[in-house]
This record gives structure tokens, C-alpha cells and sequence, in this order.
């Protein structure tokens, strides 16, 4: 970095000589200071008069070289400012480092896009538990010999929901043996069913099951709301 530095003071140097009409123009305005009697200083700062090519070259020495890491605006103004100035400087860093495509590709997005969601309309005439919701309320505190809820929605009707106490290890057998003895007694077989991708719904016995008593199954994402 040291010799890349040392060709950049040469070319701003160098720069000055040939833009000294501007800079005795700029001096008065802008406080600039003949420090060592030939190059113009804005306090420690060497001015950079050239061209936009120039300014991009001292811009990339600070912000782009591998021992500054794509710093951001703020720090790249800092390590820049003690070494090179020139008018609007601020603006013209902050352009560059927004159009630093490296940059750009490790920004973290502030305003993500969300899936779109899908709600779940309700039937005309339905009858309730026809069509239902099932999903597990899990990791609770141990009771009764049970860990776990499932929970089965009536989504078109009532909304109502019914609650079964079993643990968190069921397996899909299990779940539909809870369903026949809990649910069907009372409001026969659903027509449709939604789930999330847990295992236990999504397994090979669970579809058989929903495939052998025509039920259609929808399914949604795990722990949509």
C-alpha cells in the first residue's frame, strides 16, 4: 500500500502544479495553506484538483485495498481525510461507496420482501370441523405424563378449536389414532385438512391415511401464522 500511496501523492502533486490558477482561486475560500512553500495543504490534507479519475484513485486506496475492508462512508472519510481534501468530498465518497458493487452484495437488506400470504377462506354453508388446522404446541412444561398440545382448528365454521393433551415423540400414527377418538365420534371426517411440514403429517402413513379416506391435504409452511 505504501508504494501505491507514494505513486498517488506523486500524481496529486504533480496535479496542483499544473491547476495553480484554481487553487490560489480555492485558497482564500476554502483556508488552503502553503505548507512546504510548493504544495497546497487544507490543514494536513494534500488538495486534490485533478480530474474524477484522481479523486476515484485516492477514494479506492481507502476504501477498496484489502487492509480497509470496504469500510463504510463515515470511516472512509475518516482515513482519507488526514492524508487528501478536495471540495465536496463527503458527496463524492458517498457516491462511490454506494456504487461499490462489493459493497452493495454484503449489505445486509434493511427491508426485506415477505412471502406473500395466503389466507384461508371460509366455505359457504359449512358444517363445523370440516374443514381443519392441525399443528403442535410444543417444549411445555411436563404435566400429566404430557409435554405437548395438538391443536385441531375448525377454520370455516366456528373457529373453534380443540385441544389434545400427547408428547412431543408422537409419531403420525399416533396423531391419527388421537383424531379418530377424539374428533371424528363427534363431527364424522373433515374434507380437507391443512398442515405445516412437520413429520408427523407429511410422513408416508399420514398421506396413505388422507389418501384412502379422501381427504385433500393442503400444505403450509411450518410455523406459519
Amino acid at each position: 500500500m505504501d508504494s501505491i500511496g507514494d505513486n498517488l501523492d506523486s500524481r496529486v502533486k504533480l496535479a496542483q502544479y499544473q491547476e495553480q490558477s484554481k487553487l490560489k482561486q480555492w485558497a482564500p475560500v476554502y483556508n488552503l495553506s502553503l505548507l512546504d512553500s510548493t504544495h497546497w495543504h487544507h490543514g494536513t490534507a494534500l488538495v486534490v484538483v485533478a480530474d474524477n479519475d484522481l479523486r476515484r484513485g485516492v477514494t479506492s486506496l481507502f476504501h477498496d485495498h484489502k487492509t480497509t475492508g470496504h469500510a463504510g462512508i463515515t470511516k472512509t472519510l475518516q482515513l482519507i481525510s488526514p492524508y487528501y481534501w478536495w471540495p465536496g468530498m463527503k458527496i463524492f465518497v458517498t457516491e462511490y461507496i454506494k456504487g461499490c458493487a462489493t459493497c452493495q452484495m454484503t449489505k445486509v437488506n434493511t427491508h426485506p420482501a415477505h412471502p406473500p400470504m395466503f389466507p384461508i377462506t371460509p366455505a359457504e354453508n359449512t358444517r363445523p370441523f370440516k374443514t381443519i388446522a392441525m399443528d403442535f404446541i410444543t417444549k411445555l412444561p411436563l404435566s400429566g405424563g404430557y409435554d405437548t398440545i395438538l391443536t385441531i382448528t375448525d377454520t370455516d365454521c366456528s373457529k373453534a378449536s380443540i385441544f389434545i393433551p400427547c408428547n412431543e415423540a408422537i409419531n403420525s400414527e399416533g396423531v391419527a389414532l388421537l383424531y379418530l377418538n377424539n374428533v371424528i365420534p363427534h363431527y364424522s371426517i373433515p374434507y380437507k385438512i391443512i398442515l405445516d411440514h412437520d413429520v408427523c403429517f407429511v410422513s408416508k402413513f399420514s398421506t396413505e391415511l388422507c389418501h384412502i379416506l379422501n381427504i385433500h391435504q393442503n400444505i403450509s409452511t411450518a410455523y406459519h401464522p
